[in-house]
């Protein structure tokens, strides 16, 4: 019966959510296969749109329904910088999937700041404290191992349990640690959203563990700065000065908070090394990478700024290996046979933001209605996905 009923949306609606998916109008009439010329009158105001096909429109555009029966359009703040390509950063033409993810880790923030009006609880800064120190790195480094709530991984520990030492750590101090899915590798390392309280931080889930830690790191370095970014890791000049300068001091001190020169300079890799040396060889790095849960690159970026790796050796290696070569210590994670869905789903959300708001409904202040709403999980999944989020405590 619903594919007969008119819809009666408020077109501008129409066209506000298609523009904010940066979608064009052709491109988007191809999804919904319907001619462009019938998506346009639809945007113009033709009666002829039904409930299923709007409802079509919604999940294409990844807005809720409702919101096409707006009056108007809600204000969206520009709020993140394309650190990449920053001749684009007025007109921010980031993918359709890219700006929904980016969409929904402020939609998550949003709960977040909800939750806590309901506790009516004072906002975790902790996150900001080594901005006014000056060793920076030092002291970000110092408060992460303290508040996270993983123990420390060894020299075997797997890249799944370095990132998650790291991300516990920015949770707990108030960082929003979130997970894009589906962003092809190319688009984008990270964002971050420099917004207090809860700022947030995102890493691009179809990279490799090791360089979603460095993308962690550096995109915490942005907050640090007080900056709001869309980055990848590259070291290519960007065409602005200012913004080359930012990316390397967040390269640096994220390379820094993870491999600390003054200890580093006294591992056997480097008291051992030939001054400017052009022979370093892949499995030395991933040695010495797995020490410190970190990726070969960032242990030849180490050997370079010591001056035991030539300028011109780790311009050629950066551009000898593909990505996985250079940011991987070893092969990734074995999947579970089928894949869990529901571990997907926690990792993309966060640890932190689903122990949250399970949290909260545990306590009375969200019904199991407005929980699975913030989850975007069926009520029977809630218990699911908190076990899935769970983390050991602290020794």
């Amino acid at each position: 019966m619903s594919r007969s009923i008119p819809a009666f949306p408020n077109p501008d609606m129409l066209v506000w959510a298609r523009e904010t998916s940066r979608l064009e109008p052709g491109v988007a009439a191809a999804k919904l296969a319907v001619d462009e010329a019938q998506l346009l009158a639809w945007e113009s105001g033709d009666p002829g749109l039904t409930v299923a096909k709007l409802q079509a429109v919604a999940d294409l555009y990844r807005r809720p329904l409702a919101a096409f029966y707006l009056s108007e359009r809600p204000p969206v703040e520009e709020r993140v910088r394309d650190y990449r390509r920053p001749w684009l950063t007025a007109r921010r033409r980031e993918s359709p999937i890219l700006a929904a993810e980016i969409r929904r880790a402020e939609a998550q923030r949003d709960n977040i700041l909800e939750i806590m009006d309901l506790r009516d609880e004072e906002p975790d800064d902790e996150w900001k404290e080594p901005a006014g120190f000056p060793d920076v790195a030092a002291r970000a480094r110092a408060m992460l191992d303290v508040y996270s709530l993983i123990k420390r991984p060894g020299q075997s520990g797997k890249p799944t349990d370095w990132f998650f030492y790291w991300s516990s750590a920015l949770e707990e101090m108030g960082v929003l640690v979130v997970t894009a899915n589906a962003v092809p590798k190319e688009e984008a390392d990270g964002f971050s959203v420099a917004l207090d309280p809860v700022p947030v931080v995102g890493v691009n889930g179809s990279s490799h563990f090791n360089r979603r830690i460095f993308t962690l790191l550096h995109e915490y370095a942005h907050l640090l700065h007080n900056t709001s970014a869309l980055c990848d890791m590259h070291e290519e000049s960007t065409g602005s000065e200012d913004v080359d300068q930012i990316e390397v001091e967040c390269n640096r001190l994220a390379a820094e908070i993870l491999v600390p020169a003054h200890v580093f300079a006294q591992r056997p890799i480097v008291l051992n090394a030939r001054d400017e040396a052009s022979d370093w060889q892949l499995w030395q790095l991933r040695d010495e990478a797995r020490a410190w849960g970190v990726s070969p690159e960032v242990i030849l970026r180490k050997l370079f700024t010591h001056g035991k790796a030539s300028q011109e050796f780790y311009d050629n290696w950066r551009d000898e290996y593909n990505d996985t070569d250079r940011w991987s210590n070893g092969p990734e994670p074995r999947k579970a046979s089928g894949g869990d869905g529901l571990r997907t789903k926690v990792r993309n959300l966060g640890k932190g933001y689903v122990r949250n708001v399970v949290g909260a409904m545990s306590e009375g202040l969200l019904s199991t209605y407005e929980t699975s709403n913030m989850l975007n999980a069926k009520v029977d999944q809630i218990p699911k996905l908190f076990e899935r989020a769970r983390v050991p405590e602290v020794e």
